[in-house]
């Protein structure tokens, strides 16, 4: 399209733009807290980031007077406990935190969600009321965005095999002949795990590589393209055809995966804009990254924190959530790495490496694209994941056979 190569303001590009994944149930639900003062909040921040949001509770805290607990979930957890809860009227948490606006919608609809329009200004944010609207009432609220930029690699590790990135697909597949002859290097790109999500990240880049790839992916979301598509089809094959090379690493839990890319073992990761913040990254300032040589677009996702409609604590949740995705709120992580702010009033200055400040910039650059499997949900999400963990586990399997299962389960989705 001729809109590919325009350039827009940073709000004008990132208001396309859509949240990730998906929430939580069954394991130790809460029910609501029981005091106004005291309440829960659930989401998948483990680890690092975990200690990352805390800081920000620990801000919120101060700042309203609220005690709030913490309770990480898995993202399998996270994808299914809360459904079961919903139905049977029960609040997993107080907040929970919905990387899929997909789910959102869903859980709106089903009247499982509070209303929160009111506590954000849509003009004042990257995104638009309507993303987790349903009939007029919008149901979330959003707080950090995920950006998706490419491969991160470390530059001490290309000036000392005197390797430069890439500018075009067939200078990527000699990079890849290169590290692939490194002394100690078990594959050129590190294939990470966490149910199959960080695999469809990766996936999703060669999709929007294809022509018109920017709009391929937002017609998959709205059921205007089939997944049987040619440039789909030619998007697996290119994977299949780094496998087959043996450019893929061995599957890996996303933030063990980590550990390896820092030791030089498997030297390109596609991964997130988080990756600065990880506890396995012991020096942020030897991060680079580069787009998937024929990409003109990023995907961004928005974690949205909602209120059920079951808790007992609704007003505290609200005001909770108010705190928490204001420009003060998002600003506190913001300054501690790894993490885009979706409020658009958190100063430049807050990021502390120059490398986010890039990221950022470039995606003002670029089109920005909502996440393909967060956007849509299940059913879709949790076929897509399990052919890719098909696919990575035997790669020399036909793709025909797999575009079309997808295609189908693609169309039931967008159907519901």
């Amino acid at each position: 399209m001729g809109e590919t190569n325009m350039q827009f303001d940073r709000r004008e590009v990132l208001r396309t733009t859509a949240g990730g994944a998906a929430v939580l149930i069954g394991l130790g639900s809460v029910g609501g807290a029981s005091a106004q003062d005291s309440i829960s909040v659930t989401a998948v921040w483990t680890d690092d980031e975990e200690a990352d949001f805390l800081a920000v509770v620990d801000h919120v805290e101060e700042e309203t007077g609220l005690e709030i607990s913490y309770e990480p979930r898995d993202t399998e957890t996270l994808l299914t406990s809360t459904l079961m809860d919903y139905e049977a009227g029960v609040a997993t948490a107080d907040v929970v935190v919905l990387p899929t606006e997909g789910r959102v919608r869903r859980d709106g609809a089903a009247g499982h969600l509070e209303p929160l329009g009111d506590l954000w200004n849509e003009d004042e944010y990257s995104t638009d009321h309507d993303t987790v609207a349903v009939d007029g009432e919008v149901y979330a609220a959003p707080f950090g965005m995920d950006l998706k930029p490419g491969f991160w690699y470390r530059p001490s590790f290309f000036d000392e095999h005197d390797l430069e990135e890439p500018d075009d697909y067939d200078a990527f597949l000699e990079l890849l002949a290169e590290i692939d002859g490194i002394e100690d290097v078990e594959a050129p790109l590190a294939s990470g795990n966490g149910d199959g999500w960080p695999l469809s990240d990766v996936t999703e880049a060669f999709i929007l590589r294809q022509d018109d790839g920017h709009q391929l992916q937002r017609d998959l979301i709205e059921g205007d393209a089939e997944f049987t598509d040619e440039r789909v089809v030619t998007a697996f094959e290119e994977l299949q055809e780094l496998h087959l090379e043996g450019y893929f690493s061995e599957l890996r839990d996303f933030g063990i995966q980590y550990e390896f890319f820092w030791a030089n073992e498997t030297p390109l990761y596609f991964m997130g804009s988080w990756t600065p913040a990880f506890g396995a990254i012991e020096d942020p300032e030897d991060l680079d990254y580069f787009m998937l040589p024929g990409t003109e677009a990023m995907v961004s996702s928005i974690n949205w924190f909602t209120v059920p409609a079951y808790t007992e604590s609704t007003d505290a949740a609200r005001e909770a959530v108010e705190s928490i995705i204001s420009p003060d709120g998002q600003q506190v992580w913001t300054e501690r790495g790894g993490f885009v702010p979706s409020s658009l009033e958190v100063s430049e200055d807050a990021y502390e490496l120059d490398i986010m400040r890039d990221l950022t910039e470039q995606a003002d650059e670029v089109e920005l694209v909502p996440d393909l499997d967060d956007a849509l949900g299940d059913p879709f999400q949790a076929e897509f994941w399990s052919q890719l963990l098909g696919l990575w586990a035997e790669p020399d399997r036909d793709v025909q056979p797999i575009v079309e299962s997808l295609d189908g389960v693609l169309q039931d989705t967008v159907g519901e």
